[in-house]
């Protein structure tokens, strides 16, 4: 299957460092749109291996050095927290069902992915409630795990606790609940949260002791968060937040999960719909929209953010050479654009919507960023 291939190997975005003359003026000698830059790398292989060096210099100084490196697609961590009590069986299995098809809709734009699952598991002895077996390809055989990608962490959870068990587990003294060796300091953190009760625990309370958590900046700051708090909850779906309602069924209200997910930038839908398939994609297309567009950016390579042309490779086309933009509220009026997280200390090249929509749209396709001489001025 195309999911099981995508989550053994991971997709890679390459850099390629060449070597190009650099004009005595100091303009850029990247060539005209649509142009690209012809790699002059030694290395001989499709840009996914180690570094190398394989440029050239000469007296006169006017030729780059040249290198080849690799950069990752951004990585992602997603926990799902799932209430098992007696009266969310039909929910279970639409998670169940759903969960292969989330995975394989983000895996499919090359992001780095490893899921957690908190709840009540099949195969464990001793589970109250209800339990569930995450399939394959996401997990292993027989519901177990799948190192490094996949933990199921085989906790009960009731109605109204999910808030005090994310953070009771996450570094649990018992090896077989705790679950933050999964996660990586430089990923954006998905909860996925699904419950028809309330909490017991105000989300403000538990905002404050999970950015509290070691390492340090693992879940972010209360100025830069870096994690999103999905909820599929009692909230009748047409409702504005804060809302008090509870759909047909359900067993509690649900305002903590609301105000967490618009604290967080989180997306909020119901629960006691009988088919999930929609409401899963829409959370991956959230999670694609705001993660498959970034690429790290090469520090080691890339001393100067000001000698760093970004192009698009699709297979058996032209390059392209896309256009540096000073800031997201220029992607609009510029096509094939691009532009730095932060314009003085970058760490994430990110592609401008229309132009992350064709890379990701195109099998096959590479962006490919070039290090070593200056590059036209951002528009």
């Amino acid at each position: 299957m195309r999911l099981a291939r995508l989550m053994g190997s991971g997709l890679a975005i390459v850099v390629s460092l060449v070597a190009f003359a650099c004009g005595s003026s100091g303009d850029s000698e990247f060539g005209s749109s649509g142009g690209g830059v012809s790699s002059g790398g030694s290395s001989g292989d499709d840009g996914f291996g180690g570094s190398s060096n394989g440029g050239t210099s000469s007296s006169s100084g006017d030729s780059c050095a040249a290198t080849t490196a690799q950069t990752q697609k951004a990585k992602v961590d997603i926990i799902f927290v799932i209430d098992n009590s007696g009266s969310m069986n039909a929910e279970m299995n639409q998670i169940k069902q759903n969960v292969n098809k989330f995975a394989g809709k983000i895996l499919d734009v090359g992001l780095d992915l490893h899921v957690v699952f908190i709840v009540a598991r099949a195969s464990s002895p001793g589970q109250t409630g209800n339990v569930i077996c995450v399939p394959e390809p996401l997990a292993g055989p027989n519901c177990a795990d799948k190192a490094p990608t996949f933990k199921h962490v085989p906790q009960s959870v009731s109605s109204e606790n999910s808030f005090s068990l994310v953070l009771s587990t996450y570094d649990s003294a018992n090896a077989n609940l705790a679950w933050r060796d999964m996660l990586r300091l430089d990923s954006t953190k998905i909860f996925v949260e699904v419950t028809d009760d309330r909490s017991a625990m105000g989300f403000a309370t538990f905002d404050t002791q999970l950015l509290a958590k070691a390492p340090a900046g693992m879940f972010g700051t209360a100025q830069n968060r870096k994690y999103i708090w999905h909820s599929i909850i009692s909230k009748p779906f047409a409702d504005p937040i804060p809302s008090t309602n509870i759909c047909n069924g359900a067993d509690g209200t649900s305002v903590d999960y609301q105000e967490l997910s618009k604290l967080t930038g989180g997306l909020v839908d119901e629960v006691c719909k009988t088919d999930y398939s929609g409401v899963l994609d829409n959370i991956a297309k959230n999670v694609v929209d705001k993660l498959g567009c970034e690429l790290s950016y090469p520090k080691a390579e890339a001393a100067d953010p000001t000698k760093l042309v970004v192009q698009l490779v699709p297979p058996g086309q032209p390059t392209k050479a896309l256009t540096q933009v000073t800031d997201a509220s220029k992607c609009g009026g510029i096509q094939d654009g691009w532009y730095y997280d932060d314009n003085a200390n970058p760490s994430k090249i990110i592609l401008c919507a229309s132009t992350c929509g064709v890379a990701n749209g195109t099998p096959g396709s590479k962006i490919e960023a070039l290090v070593g001489c200056k590059a036209p001025e951002p528009r």
